[in-house]
């Protein structure tokens, strides 16, 4: 059975689909069956990897859409995934994702509908991994309580820990009331320059607000990164040798020691 890691963060920009595609990949490198869901209306991680959601004929939408219906079947999910040349799996997204919440608000059980969609297909993977957008509503609800860890990553800017902050409180209350095996993966810093004062002093904020042990390794600033995106790759195939990389190899071996099933 899978194990399922959510990304999120309130605050936009906060190299979350950047996070999301590259560990997807360096996890799919390592032989590993990886699914990534774009759980997200910009749909960043769809064309990140290389895949243009208008010419989608279904997305994650459609999908959450049967789910709510109970008309969901393996079929209609198989023919929604894209395996396309990359070492993970995608069910995309569209814009349209965008009016679920209010499509759905009469629906019963609305938060668990990703869940019920991933109980057809979490027995062919090993891992999870989705993208959740930088909001607090429906979608993220049902993407944490479809997981079994929460990463958060976040720059290291003063104004991200209003947003770490609010992710760790969602965190607890779905923790309560809708999923009981969520946990924290890791909270880990993005676009990293600890040669500025600022970055030094929120580091040492994030430790003493909640815990070295919560942190995953740092990614550091690199062009490179912001750059494969647009070329529908990860930093593995667009520049495996650059700093970026090294550090998401850094973050993929540490997910894998941690989230192993105790």
């Amino acid at each position: 059975m899978a194990t399922t890691i959510a990304l999120a963060n309130r605050k936009g920009g906060s190299g979350k689909t950047t996070s999301t595609l590259n560990i997807a990949d360096g996890l799919g490198r390592k032989g590993l069956r990886v699914l990534v869901i774009d759980a997200d209306s910009q749909a960043q991680a769809t064309t990140g990897s290389g895949i243009l959601p208008h010419q989608l004929d279904t997305s994650i939408y459609q999908l959450l859409h049967l789910a709510a219906k109970n008309d969901l079947s393996r079929e209609s999910i198989r023919d929604t995934i894209i395996q396309e040349g990359k070492s993970y799996d995608l069910i995309p997204s569209q814009a349209d994702l965008s009016a679920l919440e209010i499509e759905l608000s009469s629906v019963v059980g609305r938060e668990s509908l990703l869940r019920n969609l991933l109980m057809e297909v979490e027995e062919y993977y090993d891992f999870i991994i989705i993208d959740l957008p930088p909001s607090l509503g429906l979608i993220t609800v049902n993407g944490l309580t479809a997981s079994d860890w929460l990463l958060i990553p976040i720059e290291l800017s003063f104004l991200s820990m209003d947003g770490l902050a609010q992710m760790m409180g969602v965190l607890y209350r779905v923790n309560a009331q809708l999923n009981p095996a969520l946990r924290l993966l890791g909270i880990m810093p993005v676009k990293c320059d600890l040669r500025t004062n600022l970055a030094r002093s929120v580091k040492e904020e994030v430790e003493k607000n909640f815990g070295l042990e919560r942190l995953l390794p740092l990614v550091r600033n690199d062009i490179k990164l912001a750059e494969a995106p647009s070329f529908g790759k990860s930093i593995f195939e667009y520049a495996p040798g650059c700093r970026g990389a090294m550090d998401y190899l850094q973050v993929v071996e540490t997910i894998l020691a941690r989230s192993v099933r105790t």
